[in-house]
Order: structure tokens, then C-alpha cells, then sequence
């Protein structure tokens, strides 16, 4: 799906979602809603509101709530970055994001497995519809598991 495509998609489920829970569609909300879906890596509120700062007047309080209703609606995807707090990637609706997060340097690997898509496609849950679903994988990367194992190398001589 083109970033155009996923931004009218993202827009109008908004919109929708809005009108449901009876809020006002703001400029600033719509402002927030096409930066998050322009940067292309997880960001923070801080990061979203730095990036508006010098062409629009947003608090963050603003951008947080907005993340929190983009979250509520679908349109975002949220989880804990360790120390520094949370993070947010755009993620439309019935989109499956999966992640793999490495325990030692923190740093996220996207990646795309057909089979848990299609799993979770399928998948049925008794009065609950799953409009989308993100999958962290914890565990220890490449470079940081040849790290530890130069180190258990050094030691054993």
C-alpha cells in the first residue's frame, strides 16, 4: 500500500471514528495524523512534536492525546522502548506489524512472515474483532550474540 493510500485510509478511519465518539476533527489532529504517517520508523511524542514545532503550534500534551486516540482508533501501534518510554509506529487497520527486539542494544529488526498474517487472519475470537495486531519477539541479535561470544571466548584462555 502506497504512503498516499495508507494516509486516506488512515484519514478516514479518523474521521469515522471521530464522528462515532462524538469528538471534533481538528486541524492539529489532522496535522499530527500526516506526520505520523510521512516518518517511515517507530517515533516518540517528542519526536512527532520537534518535527512540528517550527511550522505549526502544537503542545505535547496535544500530540500525546492524539497518539492515544490514533492508538484508540487503530491507526497507530504503541509499545515500551525499555528506559525511554513509549513509541508509536503508524499502523492502518487490519494490518499484522511484527517486530523482533534485541534485549542487550534495544534495537528493533522489522519483519514480514506471511504465516502469521495469514494465522491471524483466520484466526476467530468470540465476541471480538481483531482490526490489527502487532508481534514483538524478544530475544538477542546477531552482533550482540557474537559480542557475548568473543567475550566467553576471552575468557576461556
Amino acid at each position: 500500500m502506497s504512503e498516499n493510500n495508507r494516509l486516506t485510509e488512515a484519514r478516514q478511519i479518523l474521521h469515522d471514528y471521530i464522528k462515532l465518539k462524538g469528538l471534533r476533527n481538528t486541524p492539529e489532529r489532522q496535522k499530527i495524523l500526516e506526520t505520523v504517517y510521512t516518518i517511515n520508523t517507530p517515533f516518540t511524542v517528542d519526536t512527532i512534536w520537534e518535527y512540528l514545532t517550527d511550522e505549526y503550534h502544537v503542545t505535547r500534551v496535544t500530540v500525546y492525546n492524539s497518539l492515544e486516540l490514533f492508538f484508540k482508533a487503530g491507526l497507530v501501534i504503541k509499545r515500551s522502548n525499555g528506559n525511554e518510554g513509549l513509541e508509536y509506529e503508524a499502523c492502518v487497520q487490519t494490518q499484522t506489524h511484527h517486530n523482533m527486539c534485541c534485549t542487550i542494544c534495544n534495537q528493533l529488526f522489522e519483519f514480514k512472515d506471511p504465516s502469521i498474517a495469514l494465522f491471524l487472519s483466520q484466526k476467530k475470537y468470540k465476541k471480538f474483532k481483531m482490526t490489527n495486531c502487532s508481534v514483538m519477539i524478544y530475544g538477542i541479535c546477531s552482533k550482540c550474540q557474537a559480542k557475548i561470544n568473543r567475550e566467553k571466548r576471552k575468557q576461556k584462555k
